[in-house]
């Protein structure tokens, strides 16, 4: 079996083309199939979010939007990646990964996100998208008659590969519900194997609030997008959540 593997970043934008709304490339070559970059350096991960994005070159098309300096210290200060130790890094043999294991943190990225301004309801009467942000979004703490009340949350998240039933799936992890309950795998953002993209039509993420404020909620959620869609390589997964044409929210792991 051909094995699939990432590009670097610097690969990706000599070949990438705009695809509209939907950003479908993530991990893969301009031929469908997958790409090995021997002379890649990962010391260039650490490049700026603005020395690695050139939007001209980009414009619809896919863009990296995490960033290894926003991954949890665990990654940073070069221990092991995940929860398991050493692994296997190819989840196309999830079984192999997870070995005795149900659970395995793969990698950690905080979601991006990018918007642009459109004019009609197809993606050529957009303008170009802007810089990609820390995504934030405020979700609801309280609900009680005529009063409700919202708190906002950054979104460091985790990828989590695990056997539900037998059965291997991923799942996309806010940081603090993940903390708060690292073995409840239902409340990320859920997919199955078996098809190219891996698709969640409603894209809920569960979000654990450590320090709320008197008489509010602590557990929280919060739909990301209308839909999500994630690839899956050998060294990387990529996730973006598209809102229409104007919205897109991703992230790179790399493992």
């Amino acid at each position: 079996m051909m094995r699939k593997r990432c590009l670097t970043r610097s690969v990706w934008f000599k070949w990438i083309q705009p695809i509209g709304a939907v950003v479908l490339v993530g991990c893969l070559n301009s031929n469908g199939g997958y790409v090995d970059d021997p002379g890649s350096n990962r010391g260039a991960r650490d490049l700026s979010l603005e020395s690695h994005l050139d939007l001209s070159v980009v414009d619809a098309g896919s863009m990296d939007l995490a960033q290894p300096g926003d991954r949890d210290a665990g990654v940073r200060d070069g221990s092991a990646r995940s929860d398991a130790g050493a692994m296997p890094t190819d989840p196309f043999d999830p079984v192999t990964i997870l070995g005795m294991n149900t659970r395995s943190k793969l990698a950690d990225a905080t979601l991006y996100r990018r918007t642009r301004t459109c004019t009609g309801m197809s993606p050529p009467t957009c303008g170009a998208w802007s810089s990609p942000v820390p995504h934030t979004q405020d979700l609801l703490t309280y609900s009680g008659g005529v009063t409700t009340a919202y708190k906002n949350f950054a979104f460091p998240t985790h990828l989590i590969l695990f056997s539900q039933a037998g059965t291997p799936k991923w799942t996309i992890r806010h940081e603090t519900d993940y903390r708060h309950d690292a073995t409840a795998n239902n409340r990320g953002v859920g997919f199955s194997f078996g098809s190219d993209p891996m698709v969640n039509t409603y894209p809920v993420i569960y979000v654990w609030d450590f320090a709320p404020a008197p008489n509010r909620y602590d557990d929280l959620q919060g739909l990301l997008g209308e839909k999500a869609q994630l690839h899956a390589a050998e060294h990387c997964a990529r996730v973006v959540f598209i809102s229409g044409i104007t919205t897109e929210i991703a992230a790179l792991y790399t493992y």
